[in-house]
């Protein structure tokens, strides 16, 4: 538990057998919306997310037993997987459920409730005991049910003869309280540090599919020269519509002294990701493109900092990013003359000699 519906059942709320405890796939996100704002709606819904820790689709809690426990007071369901987690976020910006985690969500919901109107529960590791006290101890404050181990009444409990009818706490009931307490803080504290170290490796990972993302060129010529005028062509033409190359030619470019020697000596960027780059300083696209960063070079004399100009032939100087918003990434640095582009070179984000 959770598993995946079978295809036929896909957009749909489906009950498990024996228990209508409901499945909702990334297809079936839409309709579990409905349902959470449906004005005829009576009962709290709770919906259980499953552990990122455990291939992303088993939950902490097993939804058929916590529905044997608050299926007279609550509806259940279970997210079938991560992908559902992520359609929900989309649908529920503020009141999703992720990592483990699940939310419960009164009735009469509506859209613009803040996400402490419908309170997150988050579900302890290896302890489904503890996790089932967690929701029928919210579930008691929301006053609909008792959160003790023994069987809630058969009547559903409003907030205030909830409060009539259980005895007031003793002094080791509330000692006993504080230990649990304690105990859930600090394995919430510690789902947290687990799910950020999941969000770290999954942002590695999304950065390593970027660099994949490029578009690979064999290598055919011996000569340095020829082998890169090669690869900017094929990689302009595959990644340029042929209806929009007369409006982004590559132009007529060259390329400077130290410009071959950079492309072996700068290791933290991929040449692929450098002639991707190339082609967009070439065509003129790389000024729309945010994370480039276009911008002028500057030079610093007695005067103070001034635009970086080579006095030979007045040639502005030029550089930009080759990593979107990444400020200590290598830079890609080139000569801007009236009728063509003189590449100068591939450097560090500190070093900027240009010749």
């Amino acid at each position: 538990m959770p598993t995946a519906p079978p295809p036929e059942a896909r957009g749909k709320l489906v009950p498990t057998t024996p228990n209508p405890v409901r499945q909702v796939d990334q297809h079936a996100a839409k309709t579990f919306v409905e349902l959470v704002f449906d004005p005829s709606r009576l009962k709290p819904l709770i919906l259980i997310s499953p552990d990122p820790r455990h291939g992303g689709n088993t939950a902490l809690l097993d939804p058929v037993v916590l529905h044997e426990h608050v299926s007279e007071h609550a509806q259940v369901a279970v997210l079938t997987d991560t992908a559902a987690s992520e359609a929900l976020r989309v649908l529920l910006p503020d009141l999703g459920v992720w990592g483990g985690a699940a939310r419960i969500y009164r009735p009469d919901a509506r859209p613009d409730d803040s996400a402490q109107h419908h309170p997150l529960v988050l579900l302890p590791q290896g302890n489904p005991d503890q996790a089932l006290a967690e929701i029928r101890d919210r579930l008691h404050r929301l006053g609909v049910v008792y959160s003790t181990s023994t069987p809630a009444p058969r009547t559903e409990l409003s907030p205030s003869n909830a409060r009539t009818a259980a005895p007031g706490p003793s002094a080791r009931d509330l000692e006993a309280e504080n230990t649990r307490l304690k105990a859930a803080l600090a394995e919430r504290d510690r789902t947290m540090s687990e799910l950020r170290r999941e969000t770290q490796r999954l942002a590695k990972q999304l950065k390593a599919a970027e660099g994949r993302a490029v578009i690979d060129v064999p290598a055919v010529f011996a000569d340095p020269e020829r082998q890169f005028r090669y690869e900017v062509e094929q990689v302009w033409l595959r990644s340029t519509p042929e209806a929009d190359r007369p409006d982004f030619p590559l132009g007529t470019y060259h390329l400077g002294p130290d410009w071959l020697d950079s492309l072996t000596t700068v290791e933290l960027v991929d040449r692929r990701r450098i002639v991707e780059v190339t082609v967009e300083v070439l065509t003129g696209r790389a000024a729309t493109v945010p994370g480039r960063q276009v911008h002028r070079m500057r030079a610093r004399d007695e005067r103070g900092a001034r635009p970086l100009m080579r006095t030979s032939d007045q040639a502005v100087a030029m550089r930009c990013s080759l990593k979107n918003n990444t400020a200590s990434a290598p830079r890609l640095m080139w000569w801007r003359l009236d009728d063509s582009i003189e590449l100068g070179r591939v450097a560090l984000h500190d070093d900027t000699q240009l010749r």
